[in-house]
């Protein structure tokens, strides 16, 4: 089930944001986010951003939302007691602001590849320079999936989404690329849309 939407209560934003920045992976090492704290406790640090989703595609917030399974699935870094954590920052009244990586998605273009952003000469998964593969701007089931995590990690308490690699991807070999979903419209016609559900 999902988190109840009634039961947390949020910290306003700054008028003077000083934020540091935890990944997922110091998010599921309790040594390494002690750490984070203490510079949270002992400086004028009053937000930080934390990652629910990164370059992996992996969801590091934990949730049993039937539609983010894709997302959990993933073998990257996670993190557990999450909603504690968030209540003891807003103790601090901390302002927490939740990164989601949304168009590059390796774990979700291997799942779903008929979602994905292709190679024109091939039909396979498109992939940069870095081996990592994106969904395809236009796929609009994907928004729907974005959209529910961003509800579920305000619901958890987070006070802010931020919404990162929203856009088509340039890294690679961009001579052998083709867009099934948005071809033939301009990437910013393409990206205009992006706030509207599938339904």
């Amino acid at each position: 089930k999902s988190v109840d939407k009634n039961t947390v209560e949020h910290v306003s934003r700054p008028e003077s944001m000083k934020a540091i920045y935890m990944t997922a992976c110091v998010l599921g090492t309790s040594d390494f986010r002690q750490e984070l704290v203490d510079i949270i406790d002992t400086t004028e640090v009053n937000s930080i951003i934390i990652d629910i989703k990164d370059f992996s595609g992996t969801i590091s917030i934990p949730t049993d939302n039937p539609d983010l399974q894709t997302g959990v699935s993933g073998t990257g870094c996670k993190g557990s007691g999450v909603k504690e954590f968030i209540e003891d920052l807003h103790e601090k009244n901390v302002y927490v602001i939740g990164r989601v990586t949304v168009f590059q998605d390796p774990l979700y273009s291997k799942i779903h590849p008929e979602l994905a952003v292709k190679r024109a000469s091939d039909g396979a998964v498109w992939k940069d320079h870095k081996g990592l593969s994106f969904i395809e701007v236009g796929a609009k089931p994907y928004w729907d999936y974005i959209l529910t995590l961003a509800e579920e990690s305000y619901a958890m308490g987070f006070d802010e989404i931020n919404f990162d690699y929203v856009r088509f991807p340039s890294d690679g070999n961009m001579e052998d690329i083709y867009f099934p979903f948005s071809n033939g419209k301009e990437k910013k016609e393409a990206l205009r849309e992006i706030p509207k559900r599938s339904a």
